[in-house]
């Protein structure tokens, strides 16, 4: 609820003006802003007890004992909170009005409405000190001014504190929630994060002991003896020059069994071929068999002696 009332603004003296008071002979009005509105009260000259508002001229003191008849004094219009109460309007609920009992500086007990106490309610309590000021009640029907008595807190440079309106409230819950639920993801992300660096600690601490134990084992295990010949590596450069002497063996013995097919083919190349056979299988049968391994040639002489015999029958 809003506590901040819309109250009347408070009279300024001015000559263009015809100002009346609400009620008569109860305060003065000042006719310029250096001078301050007073209580017009009664006082009794024997026993110094005052009477607001004025009990007449002819009036006696109250105090029995007191016979004398009272005279009309300026109350100071200055005293001290003695108990306020907060009303809140019955046609709009937001609005508050306070009133207050107030104890003058002559001992006077009197019953007021309260302003300027927005923004100060650690002050409405008994001691605060009060003054008082006029309201602008607006005109009436003759265009005429009116005001009326007030009493208002005396706060001198105490700053006012407004209690929260609605809108402020929700504001404050609103980011409050959001400060709560940015709490929140910043744990999930600390707690997931140290659940990450726990599982990599495992991870590592496994990793050791799997190493511990390779270790221990291959000290346990007997060592082989190494051997006398290690293999050389062999070098990019010799695998290249020896996969090309591979490949020229081939062809060289591609080219030879290639000629030797030719030389078959042409009938003068066998008839040399014949010549050749015939001169050898004479010089073997002359030559003396000196071991016992050549006692195998006359069967290789037999065929050639049939090739021989095929060759001049083609002729």
């Amino acid at each position: 609820m809003n506590s901040r009332q819309n109250e009347l603004s408070i009279f300024v003296p001015d000559k263009n003006k015809v100002v009346v008071p609400f009620m008569r002979d109860v305060f003065t009005i000042p006719r310029n802003s250096r001078h301050k509105p007073k209580l017009i009260g009664s006082v009794c000259r024997e026993c110094e007890e005052y009477f607001f508002p004025k009990t007449g001229s002819k009036t006696t003191c109250d105090n029995p004992v007191c016979p004398r008849s009272t005279s009309e004094v300026y109350l100071s219009g200055k005293g001290k909170l003695l108990s306020a109460t907060i009303t809140h309007s019955s046609v709009d609920g937001n609005v508050e009005h306070a009133s207050a009992v107030i104890l003058l500086d002559e001992g006077i007990k009197i019953n007021s409405h309260l302003i300027g106490w927005e923004g100060y309610r650690d002050m409405l309590i008994p001691g605060s000190p009060v003054e008082l000021v006029l309201q602008d009640l607006g005109e009436n029907e003759w265009r005429e001014t009116q005001v009326g008595y007030a009493f208002r807190l005396i706060t001198g440079r105490k700053k006012p504190v407004f209690p929260p309106t609605e809108e402020e409230i929700r504001a404050v819950e609103a980011a409050r929630a959001e400060n709560e639920k940015q709490a929140k993801r910043q744990q999930a992300r600390q707690k997931k994060a140290a659940s990450k660096k726990a599982v990599a600690q495992k991870k590592r601490t496994a990793a050791r002991k799997k190493a511990s134990v390779l270790k221990k084992k291959s000290a346990a295990a007997p060592k082989k003896p190494a051997s006398a010949k290690s293999k050389a590596p062999v070098s990019r450069g010799k695998a290249a020059s020896a996969k090309k002497k591979t490949a020229t063996t081939r062809k060289t013995a591609a080219k030879k069994k290639t000629n030797t097919s030719a030389q078959a083919a042409n009938p003068a190349n066998r008839s040399a071929a014949a010549g050749k056979a015939a001169a050898g299988k004479a010089a073997r049968v002359k030559a003396p068999q000196k071991t016992a391994s050549r006692k195998a040639a006359p069967k290789k002489t037999t065929q050639k002696k049939t090739t021989a015999k095929a060759t001049r029958k083609r002729r």
